[in-house]
């Protein structure tokens, strides 16, 4: 019996947006510093953030709306961002403060301002002027984040999001099994989260490492956020991880950055190498997927037939789109 397609899914094209208007990771806080200015792409669009002297963190249009001059090679001068061609000067919201030989600037425009929130040791920026949804509230200050660089793999953002709903390759690409049945739920339009518990029925040396720790039964809870975010919340029993896996739609397909978490240790030293056994635990179990991904074309007709990533193709179609991305 052959399974409806959902609505608004075309079978032979992926749902949802190409870019999604969302948040964005754009890099690890530590290595934006005060004073300095960035160029970063925000899916499909140009922005530079910028760190001010007293350290907050901004996020504007890439060009000069004078002549077009690219921010990025600006100077932050305390709250300000100065252009380098003409010496125009704008603040975090994108006004025009100053300009040489002009003692009114209020009439002169600004780029476009974007706002940014700092979590997870990271700058989040989000490709629109209004956040929709607030970035995920993951952790707490007990726990110390570190942020990768970014891999670009070979196809879009959904066939990637699609692979960690798709509970069948757990067995044949992770040797994990089921222990009970998966739980969906979609608590707003932004948010789609998947519960389920395995075990480990592979030999290698991670999965050795899992199955200590874990006892054998690891709790885990998938969240997607808005299309470019994946919290994973793994509950071993004697151990918690922590994981974000970040998508930004890129010409060459998606690039994903992780950031990982680990609680702070009484111990000197105990925290980089908890942070660093989490890493390695997280990136071996996703290394295994990303060689597979590349060059992926999604099958939406045979996904359909999937339970669980079936309500992932709804909630894809249900994600904004950021379609002003040449600005």
């Amino acid at each position: 019996m052959a399974v409806p397609v959902p609505a608004g899914v075309v079978p032979d094209r992926l749902p949802g947006p190409v870019r999604p208007r969302s948040w964005y990771l754009v890099g690890p806080s530590a290595s934006l510093r005060r004073g300095q200015a960035r160029g970063v792409k925000l899916g499909g669009r140009e922005v530079v953030v910028f760190r001010s002297e007293t350290g907050q963190v901004h996020a504007l249009g890439a060009h000069c709306p004078h002549l077009g001059a690219h921010l990025k090679h600006g100077t932050v001068q305390g709250e300000l961002l100065r252009c380098p061609l003409h010496h125009w000067s704008f603040d975090g919201g994108g006004r025009c403060r100053a300009a040489p030989g002009r003692s009114d600037v209020s009439e002169l425009p600004g780029p476009r301002a974007f706002p940014v929130e700092e979590r997870f040791g990271g700058v989040l920026v989000f490709n629109g002027p209004t956040p929709l949804f607030a970035p995920p509230d993951l952790g707490g200050p007990e726990h110390v984040w570190d942020v990768g660089p970014p891999v670009t793999v070979r196809c879009p953002w959904l066939p990637l999001a699609a692979n960690s709903f798709d509970l069948e390759h757990l067995r044949t690409v992770h040797h994990r099994e089921l222990w009970d049945t998966p739980t969906v739920e979609q608590p707003d339009p932004f948010t789609l989260r998947l519960r389920y518990t395995s075990r480990v029925i592979g030999t290698g040396a991670s999965d050795r490492w899992m199955k200590a720790l874990s006892g054998n039964r690891i709790r885990v809870t998938l969240t997607m956020h808005g299309g470019t975010l994946m919290s994973v919340q793994s509950d071993l029993g004697r151990a918690q991880g922590l994981l974000l896996a970040a998508l930004s739609p890129v010409p060459e397909g998606v690039s994903v950055r992780l950031a990982v978490a680990a609680r702070r240790g009484r111990i000197p030293g105990t925290t980089a190498v908890a942070l660093g056994v989490s890493r390695w635990l997280y990136t071996s179990f996703l290394r295994r997927d990303l060689s597979v991904l590349d060059g992926m074309r999604f099958n939406v007709g045979t996904a359909t037939a999937d339970p669980v990533m079936r309500q992932l193709l709804d909630f894809a179609v249900g994600l904004p789109e950021d379609a002003d991305d040449a600005r």
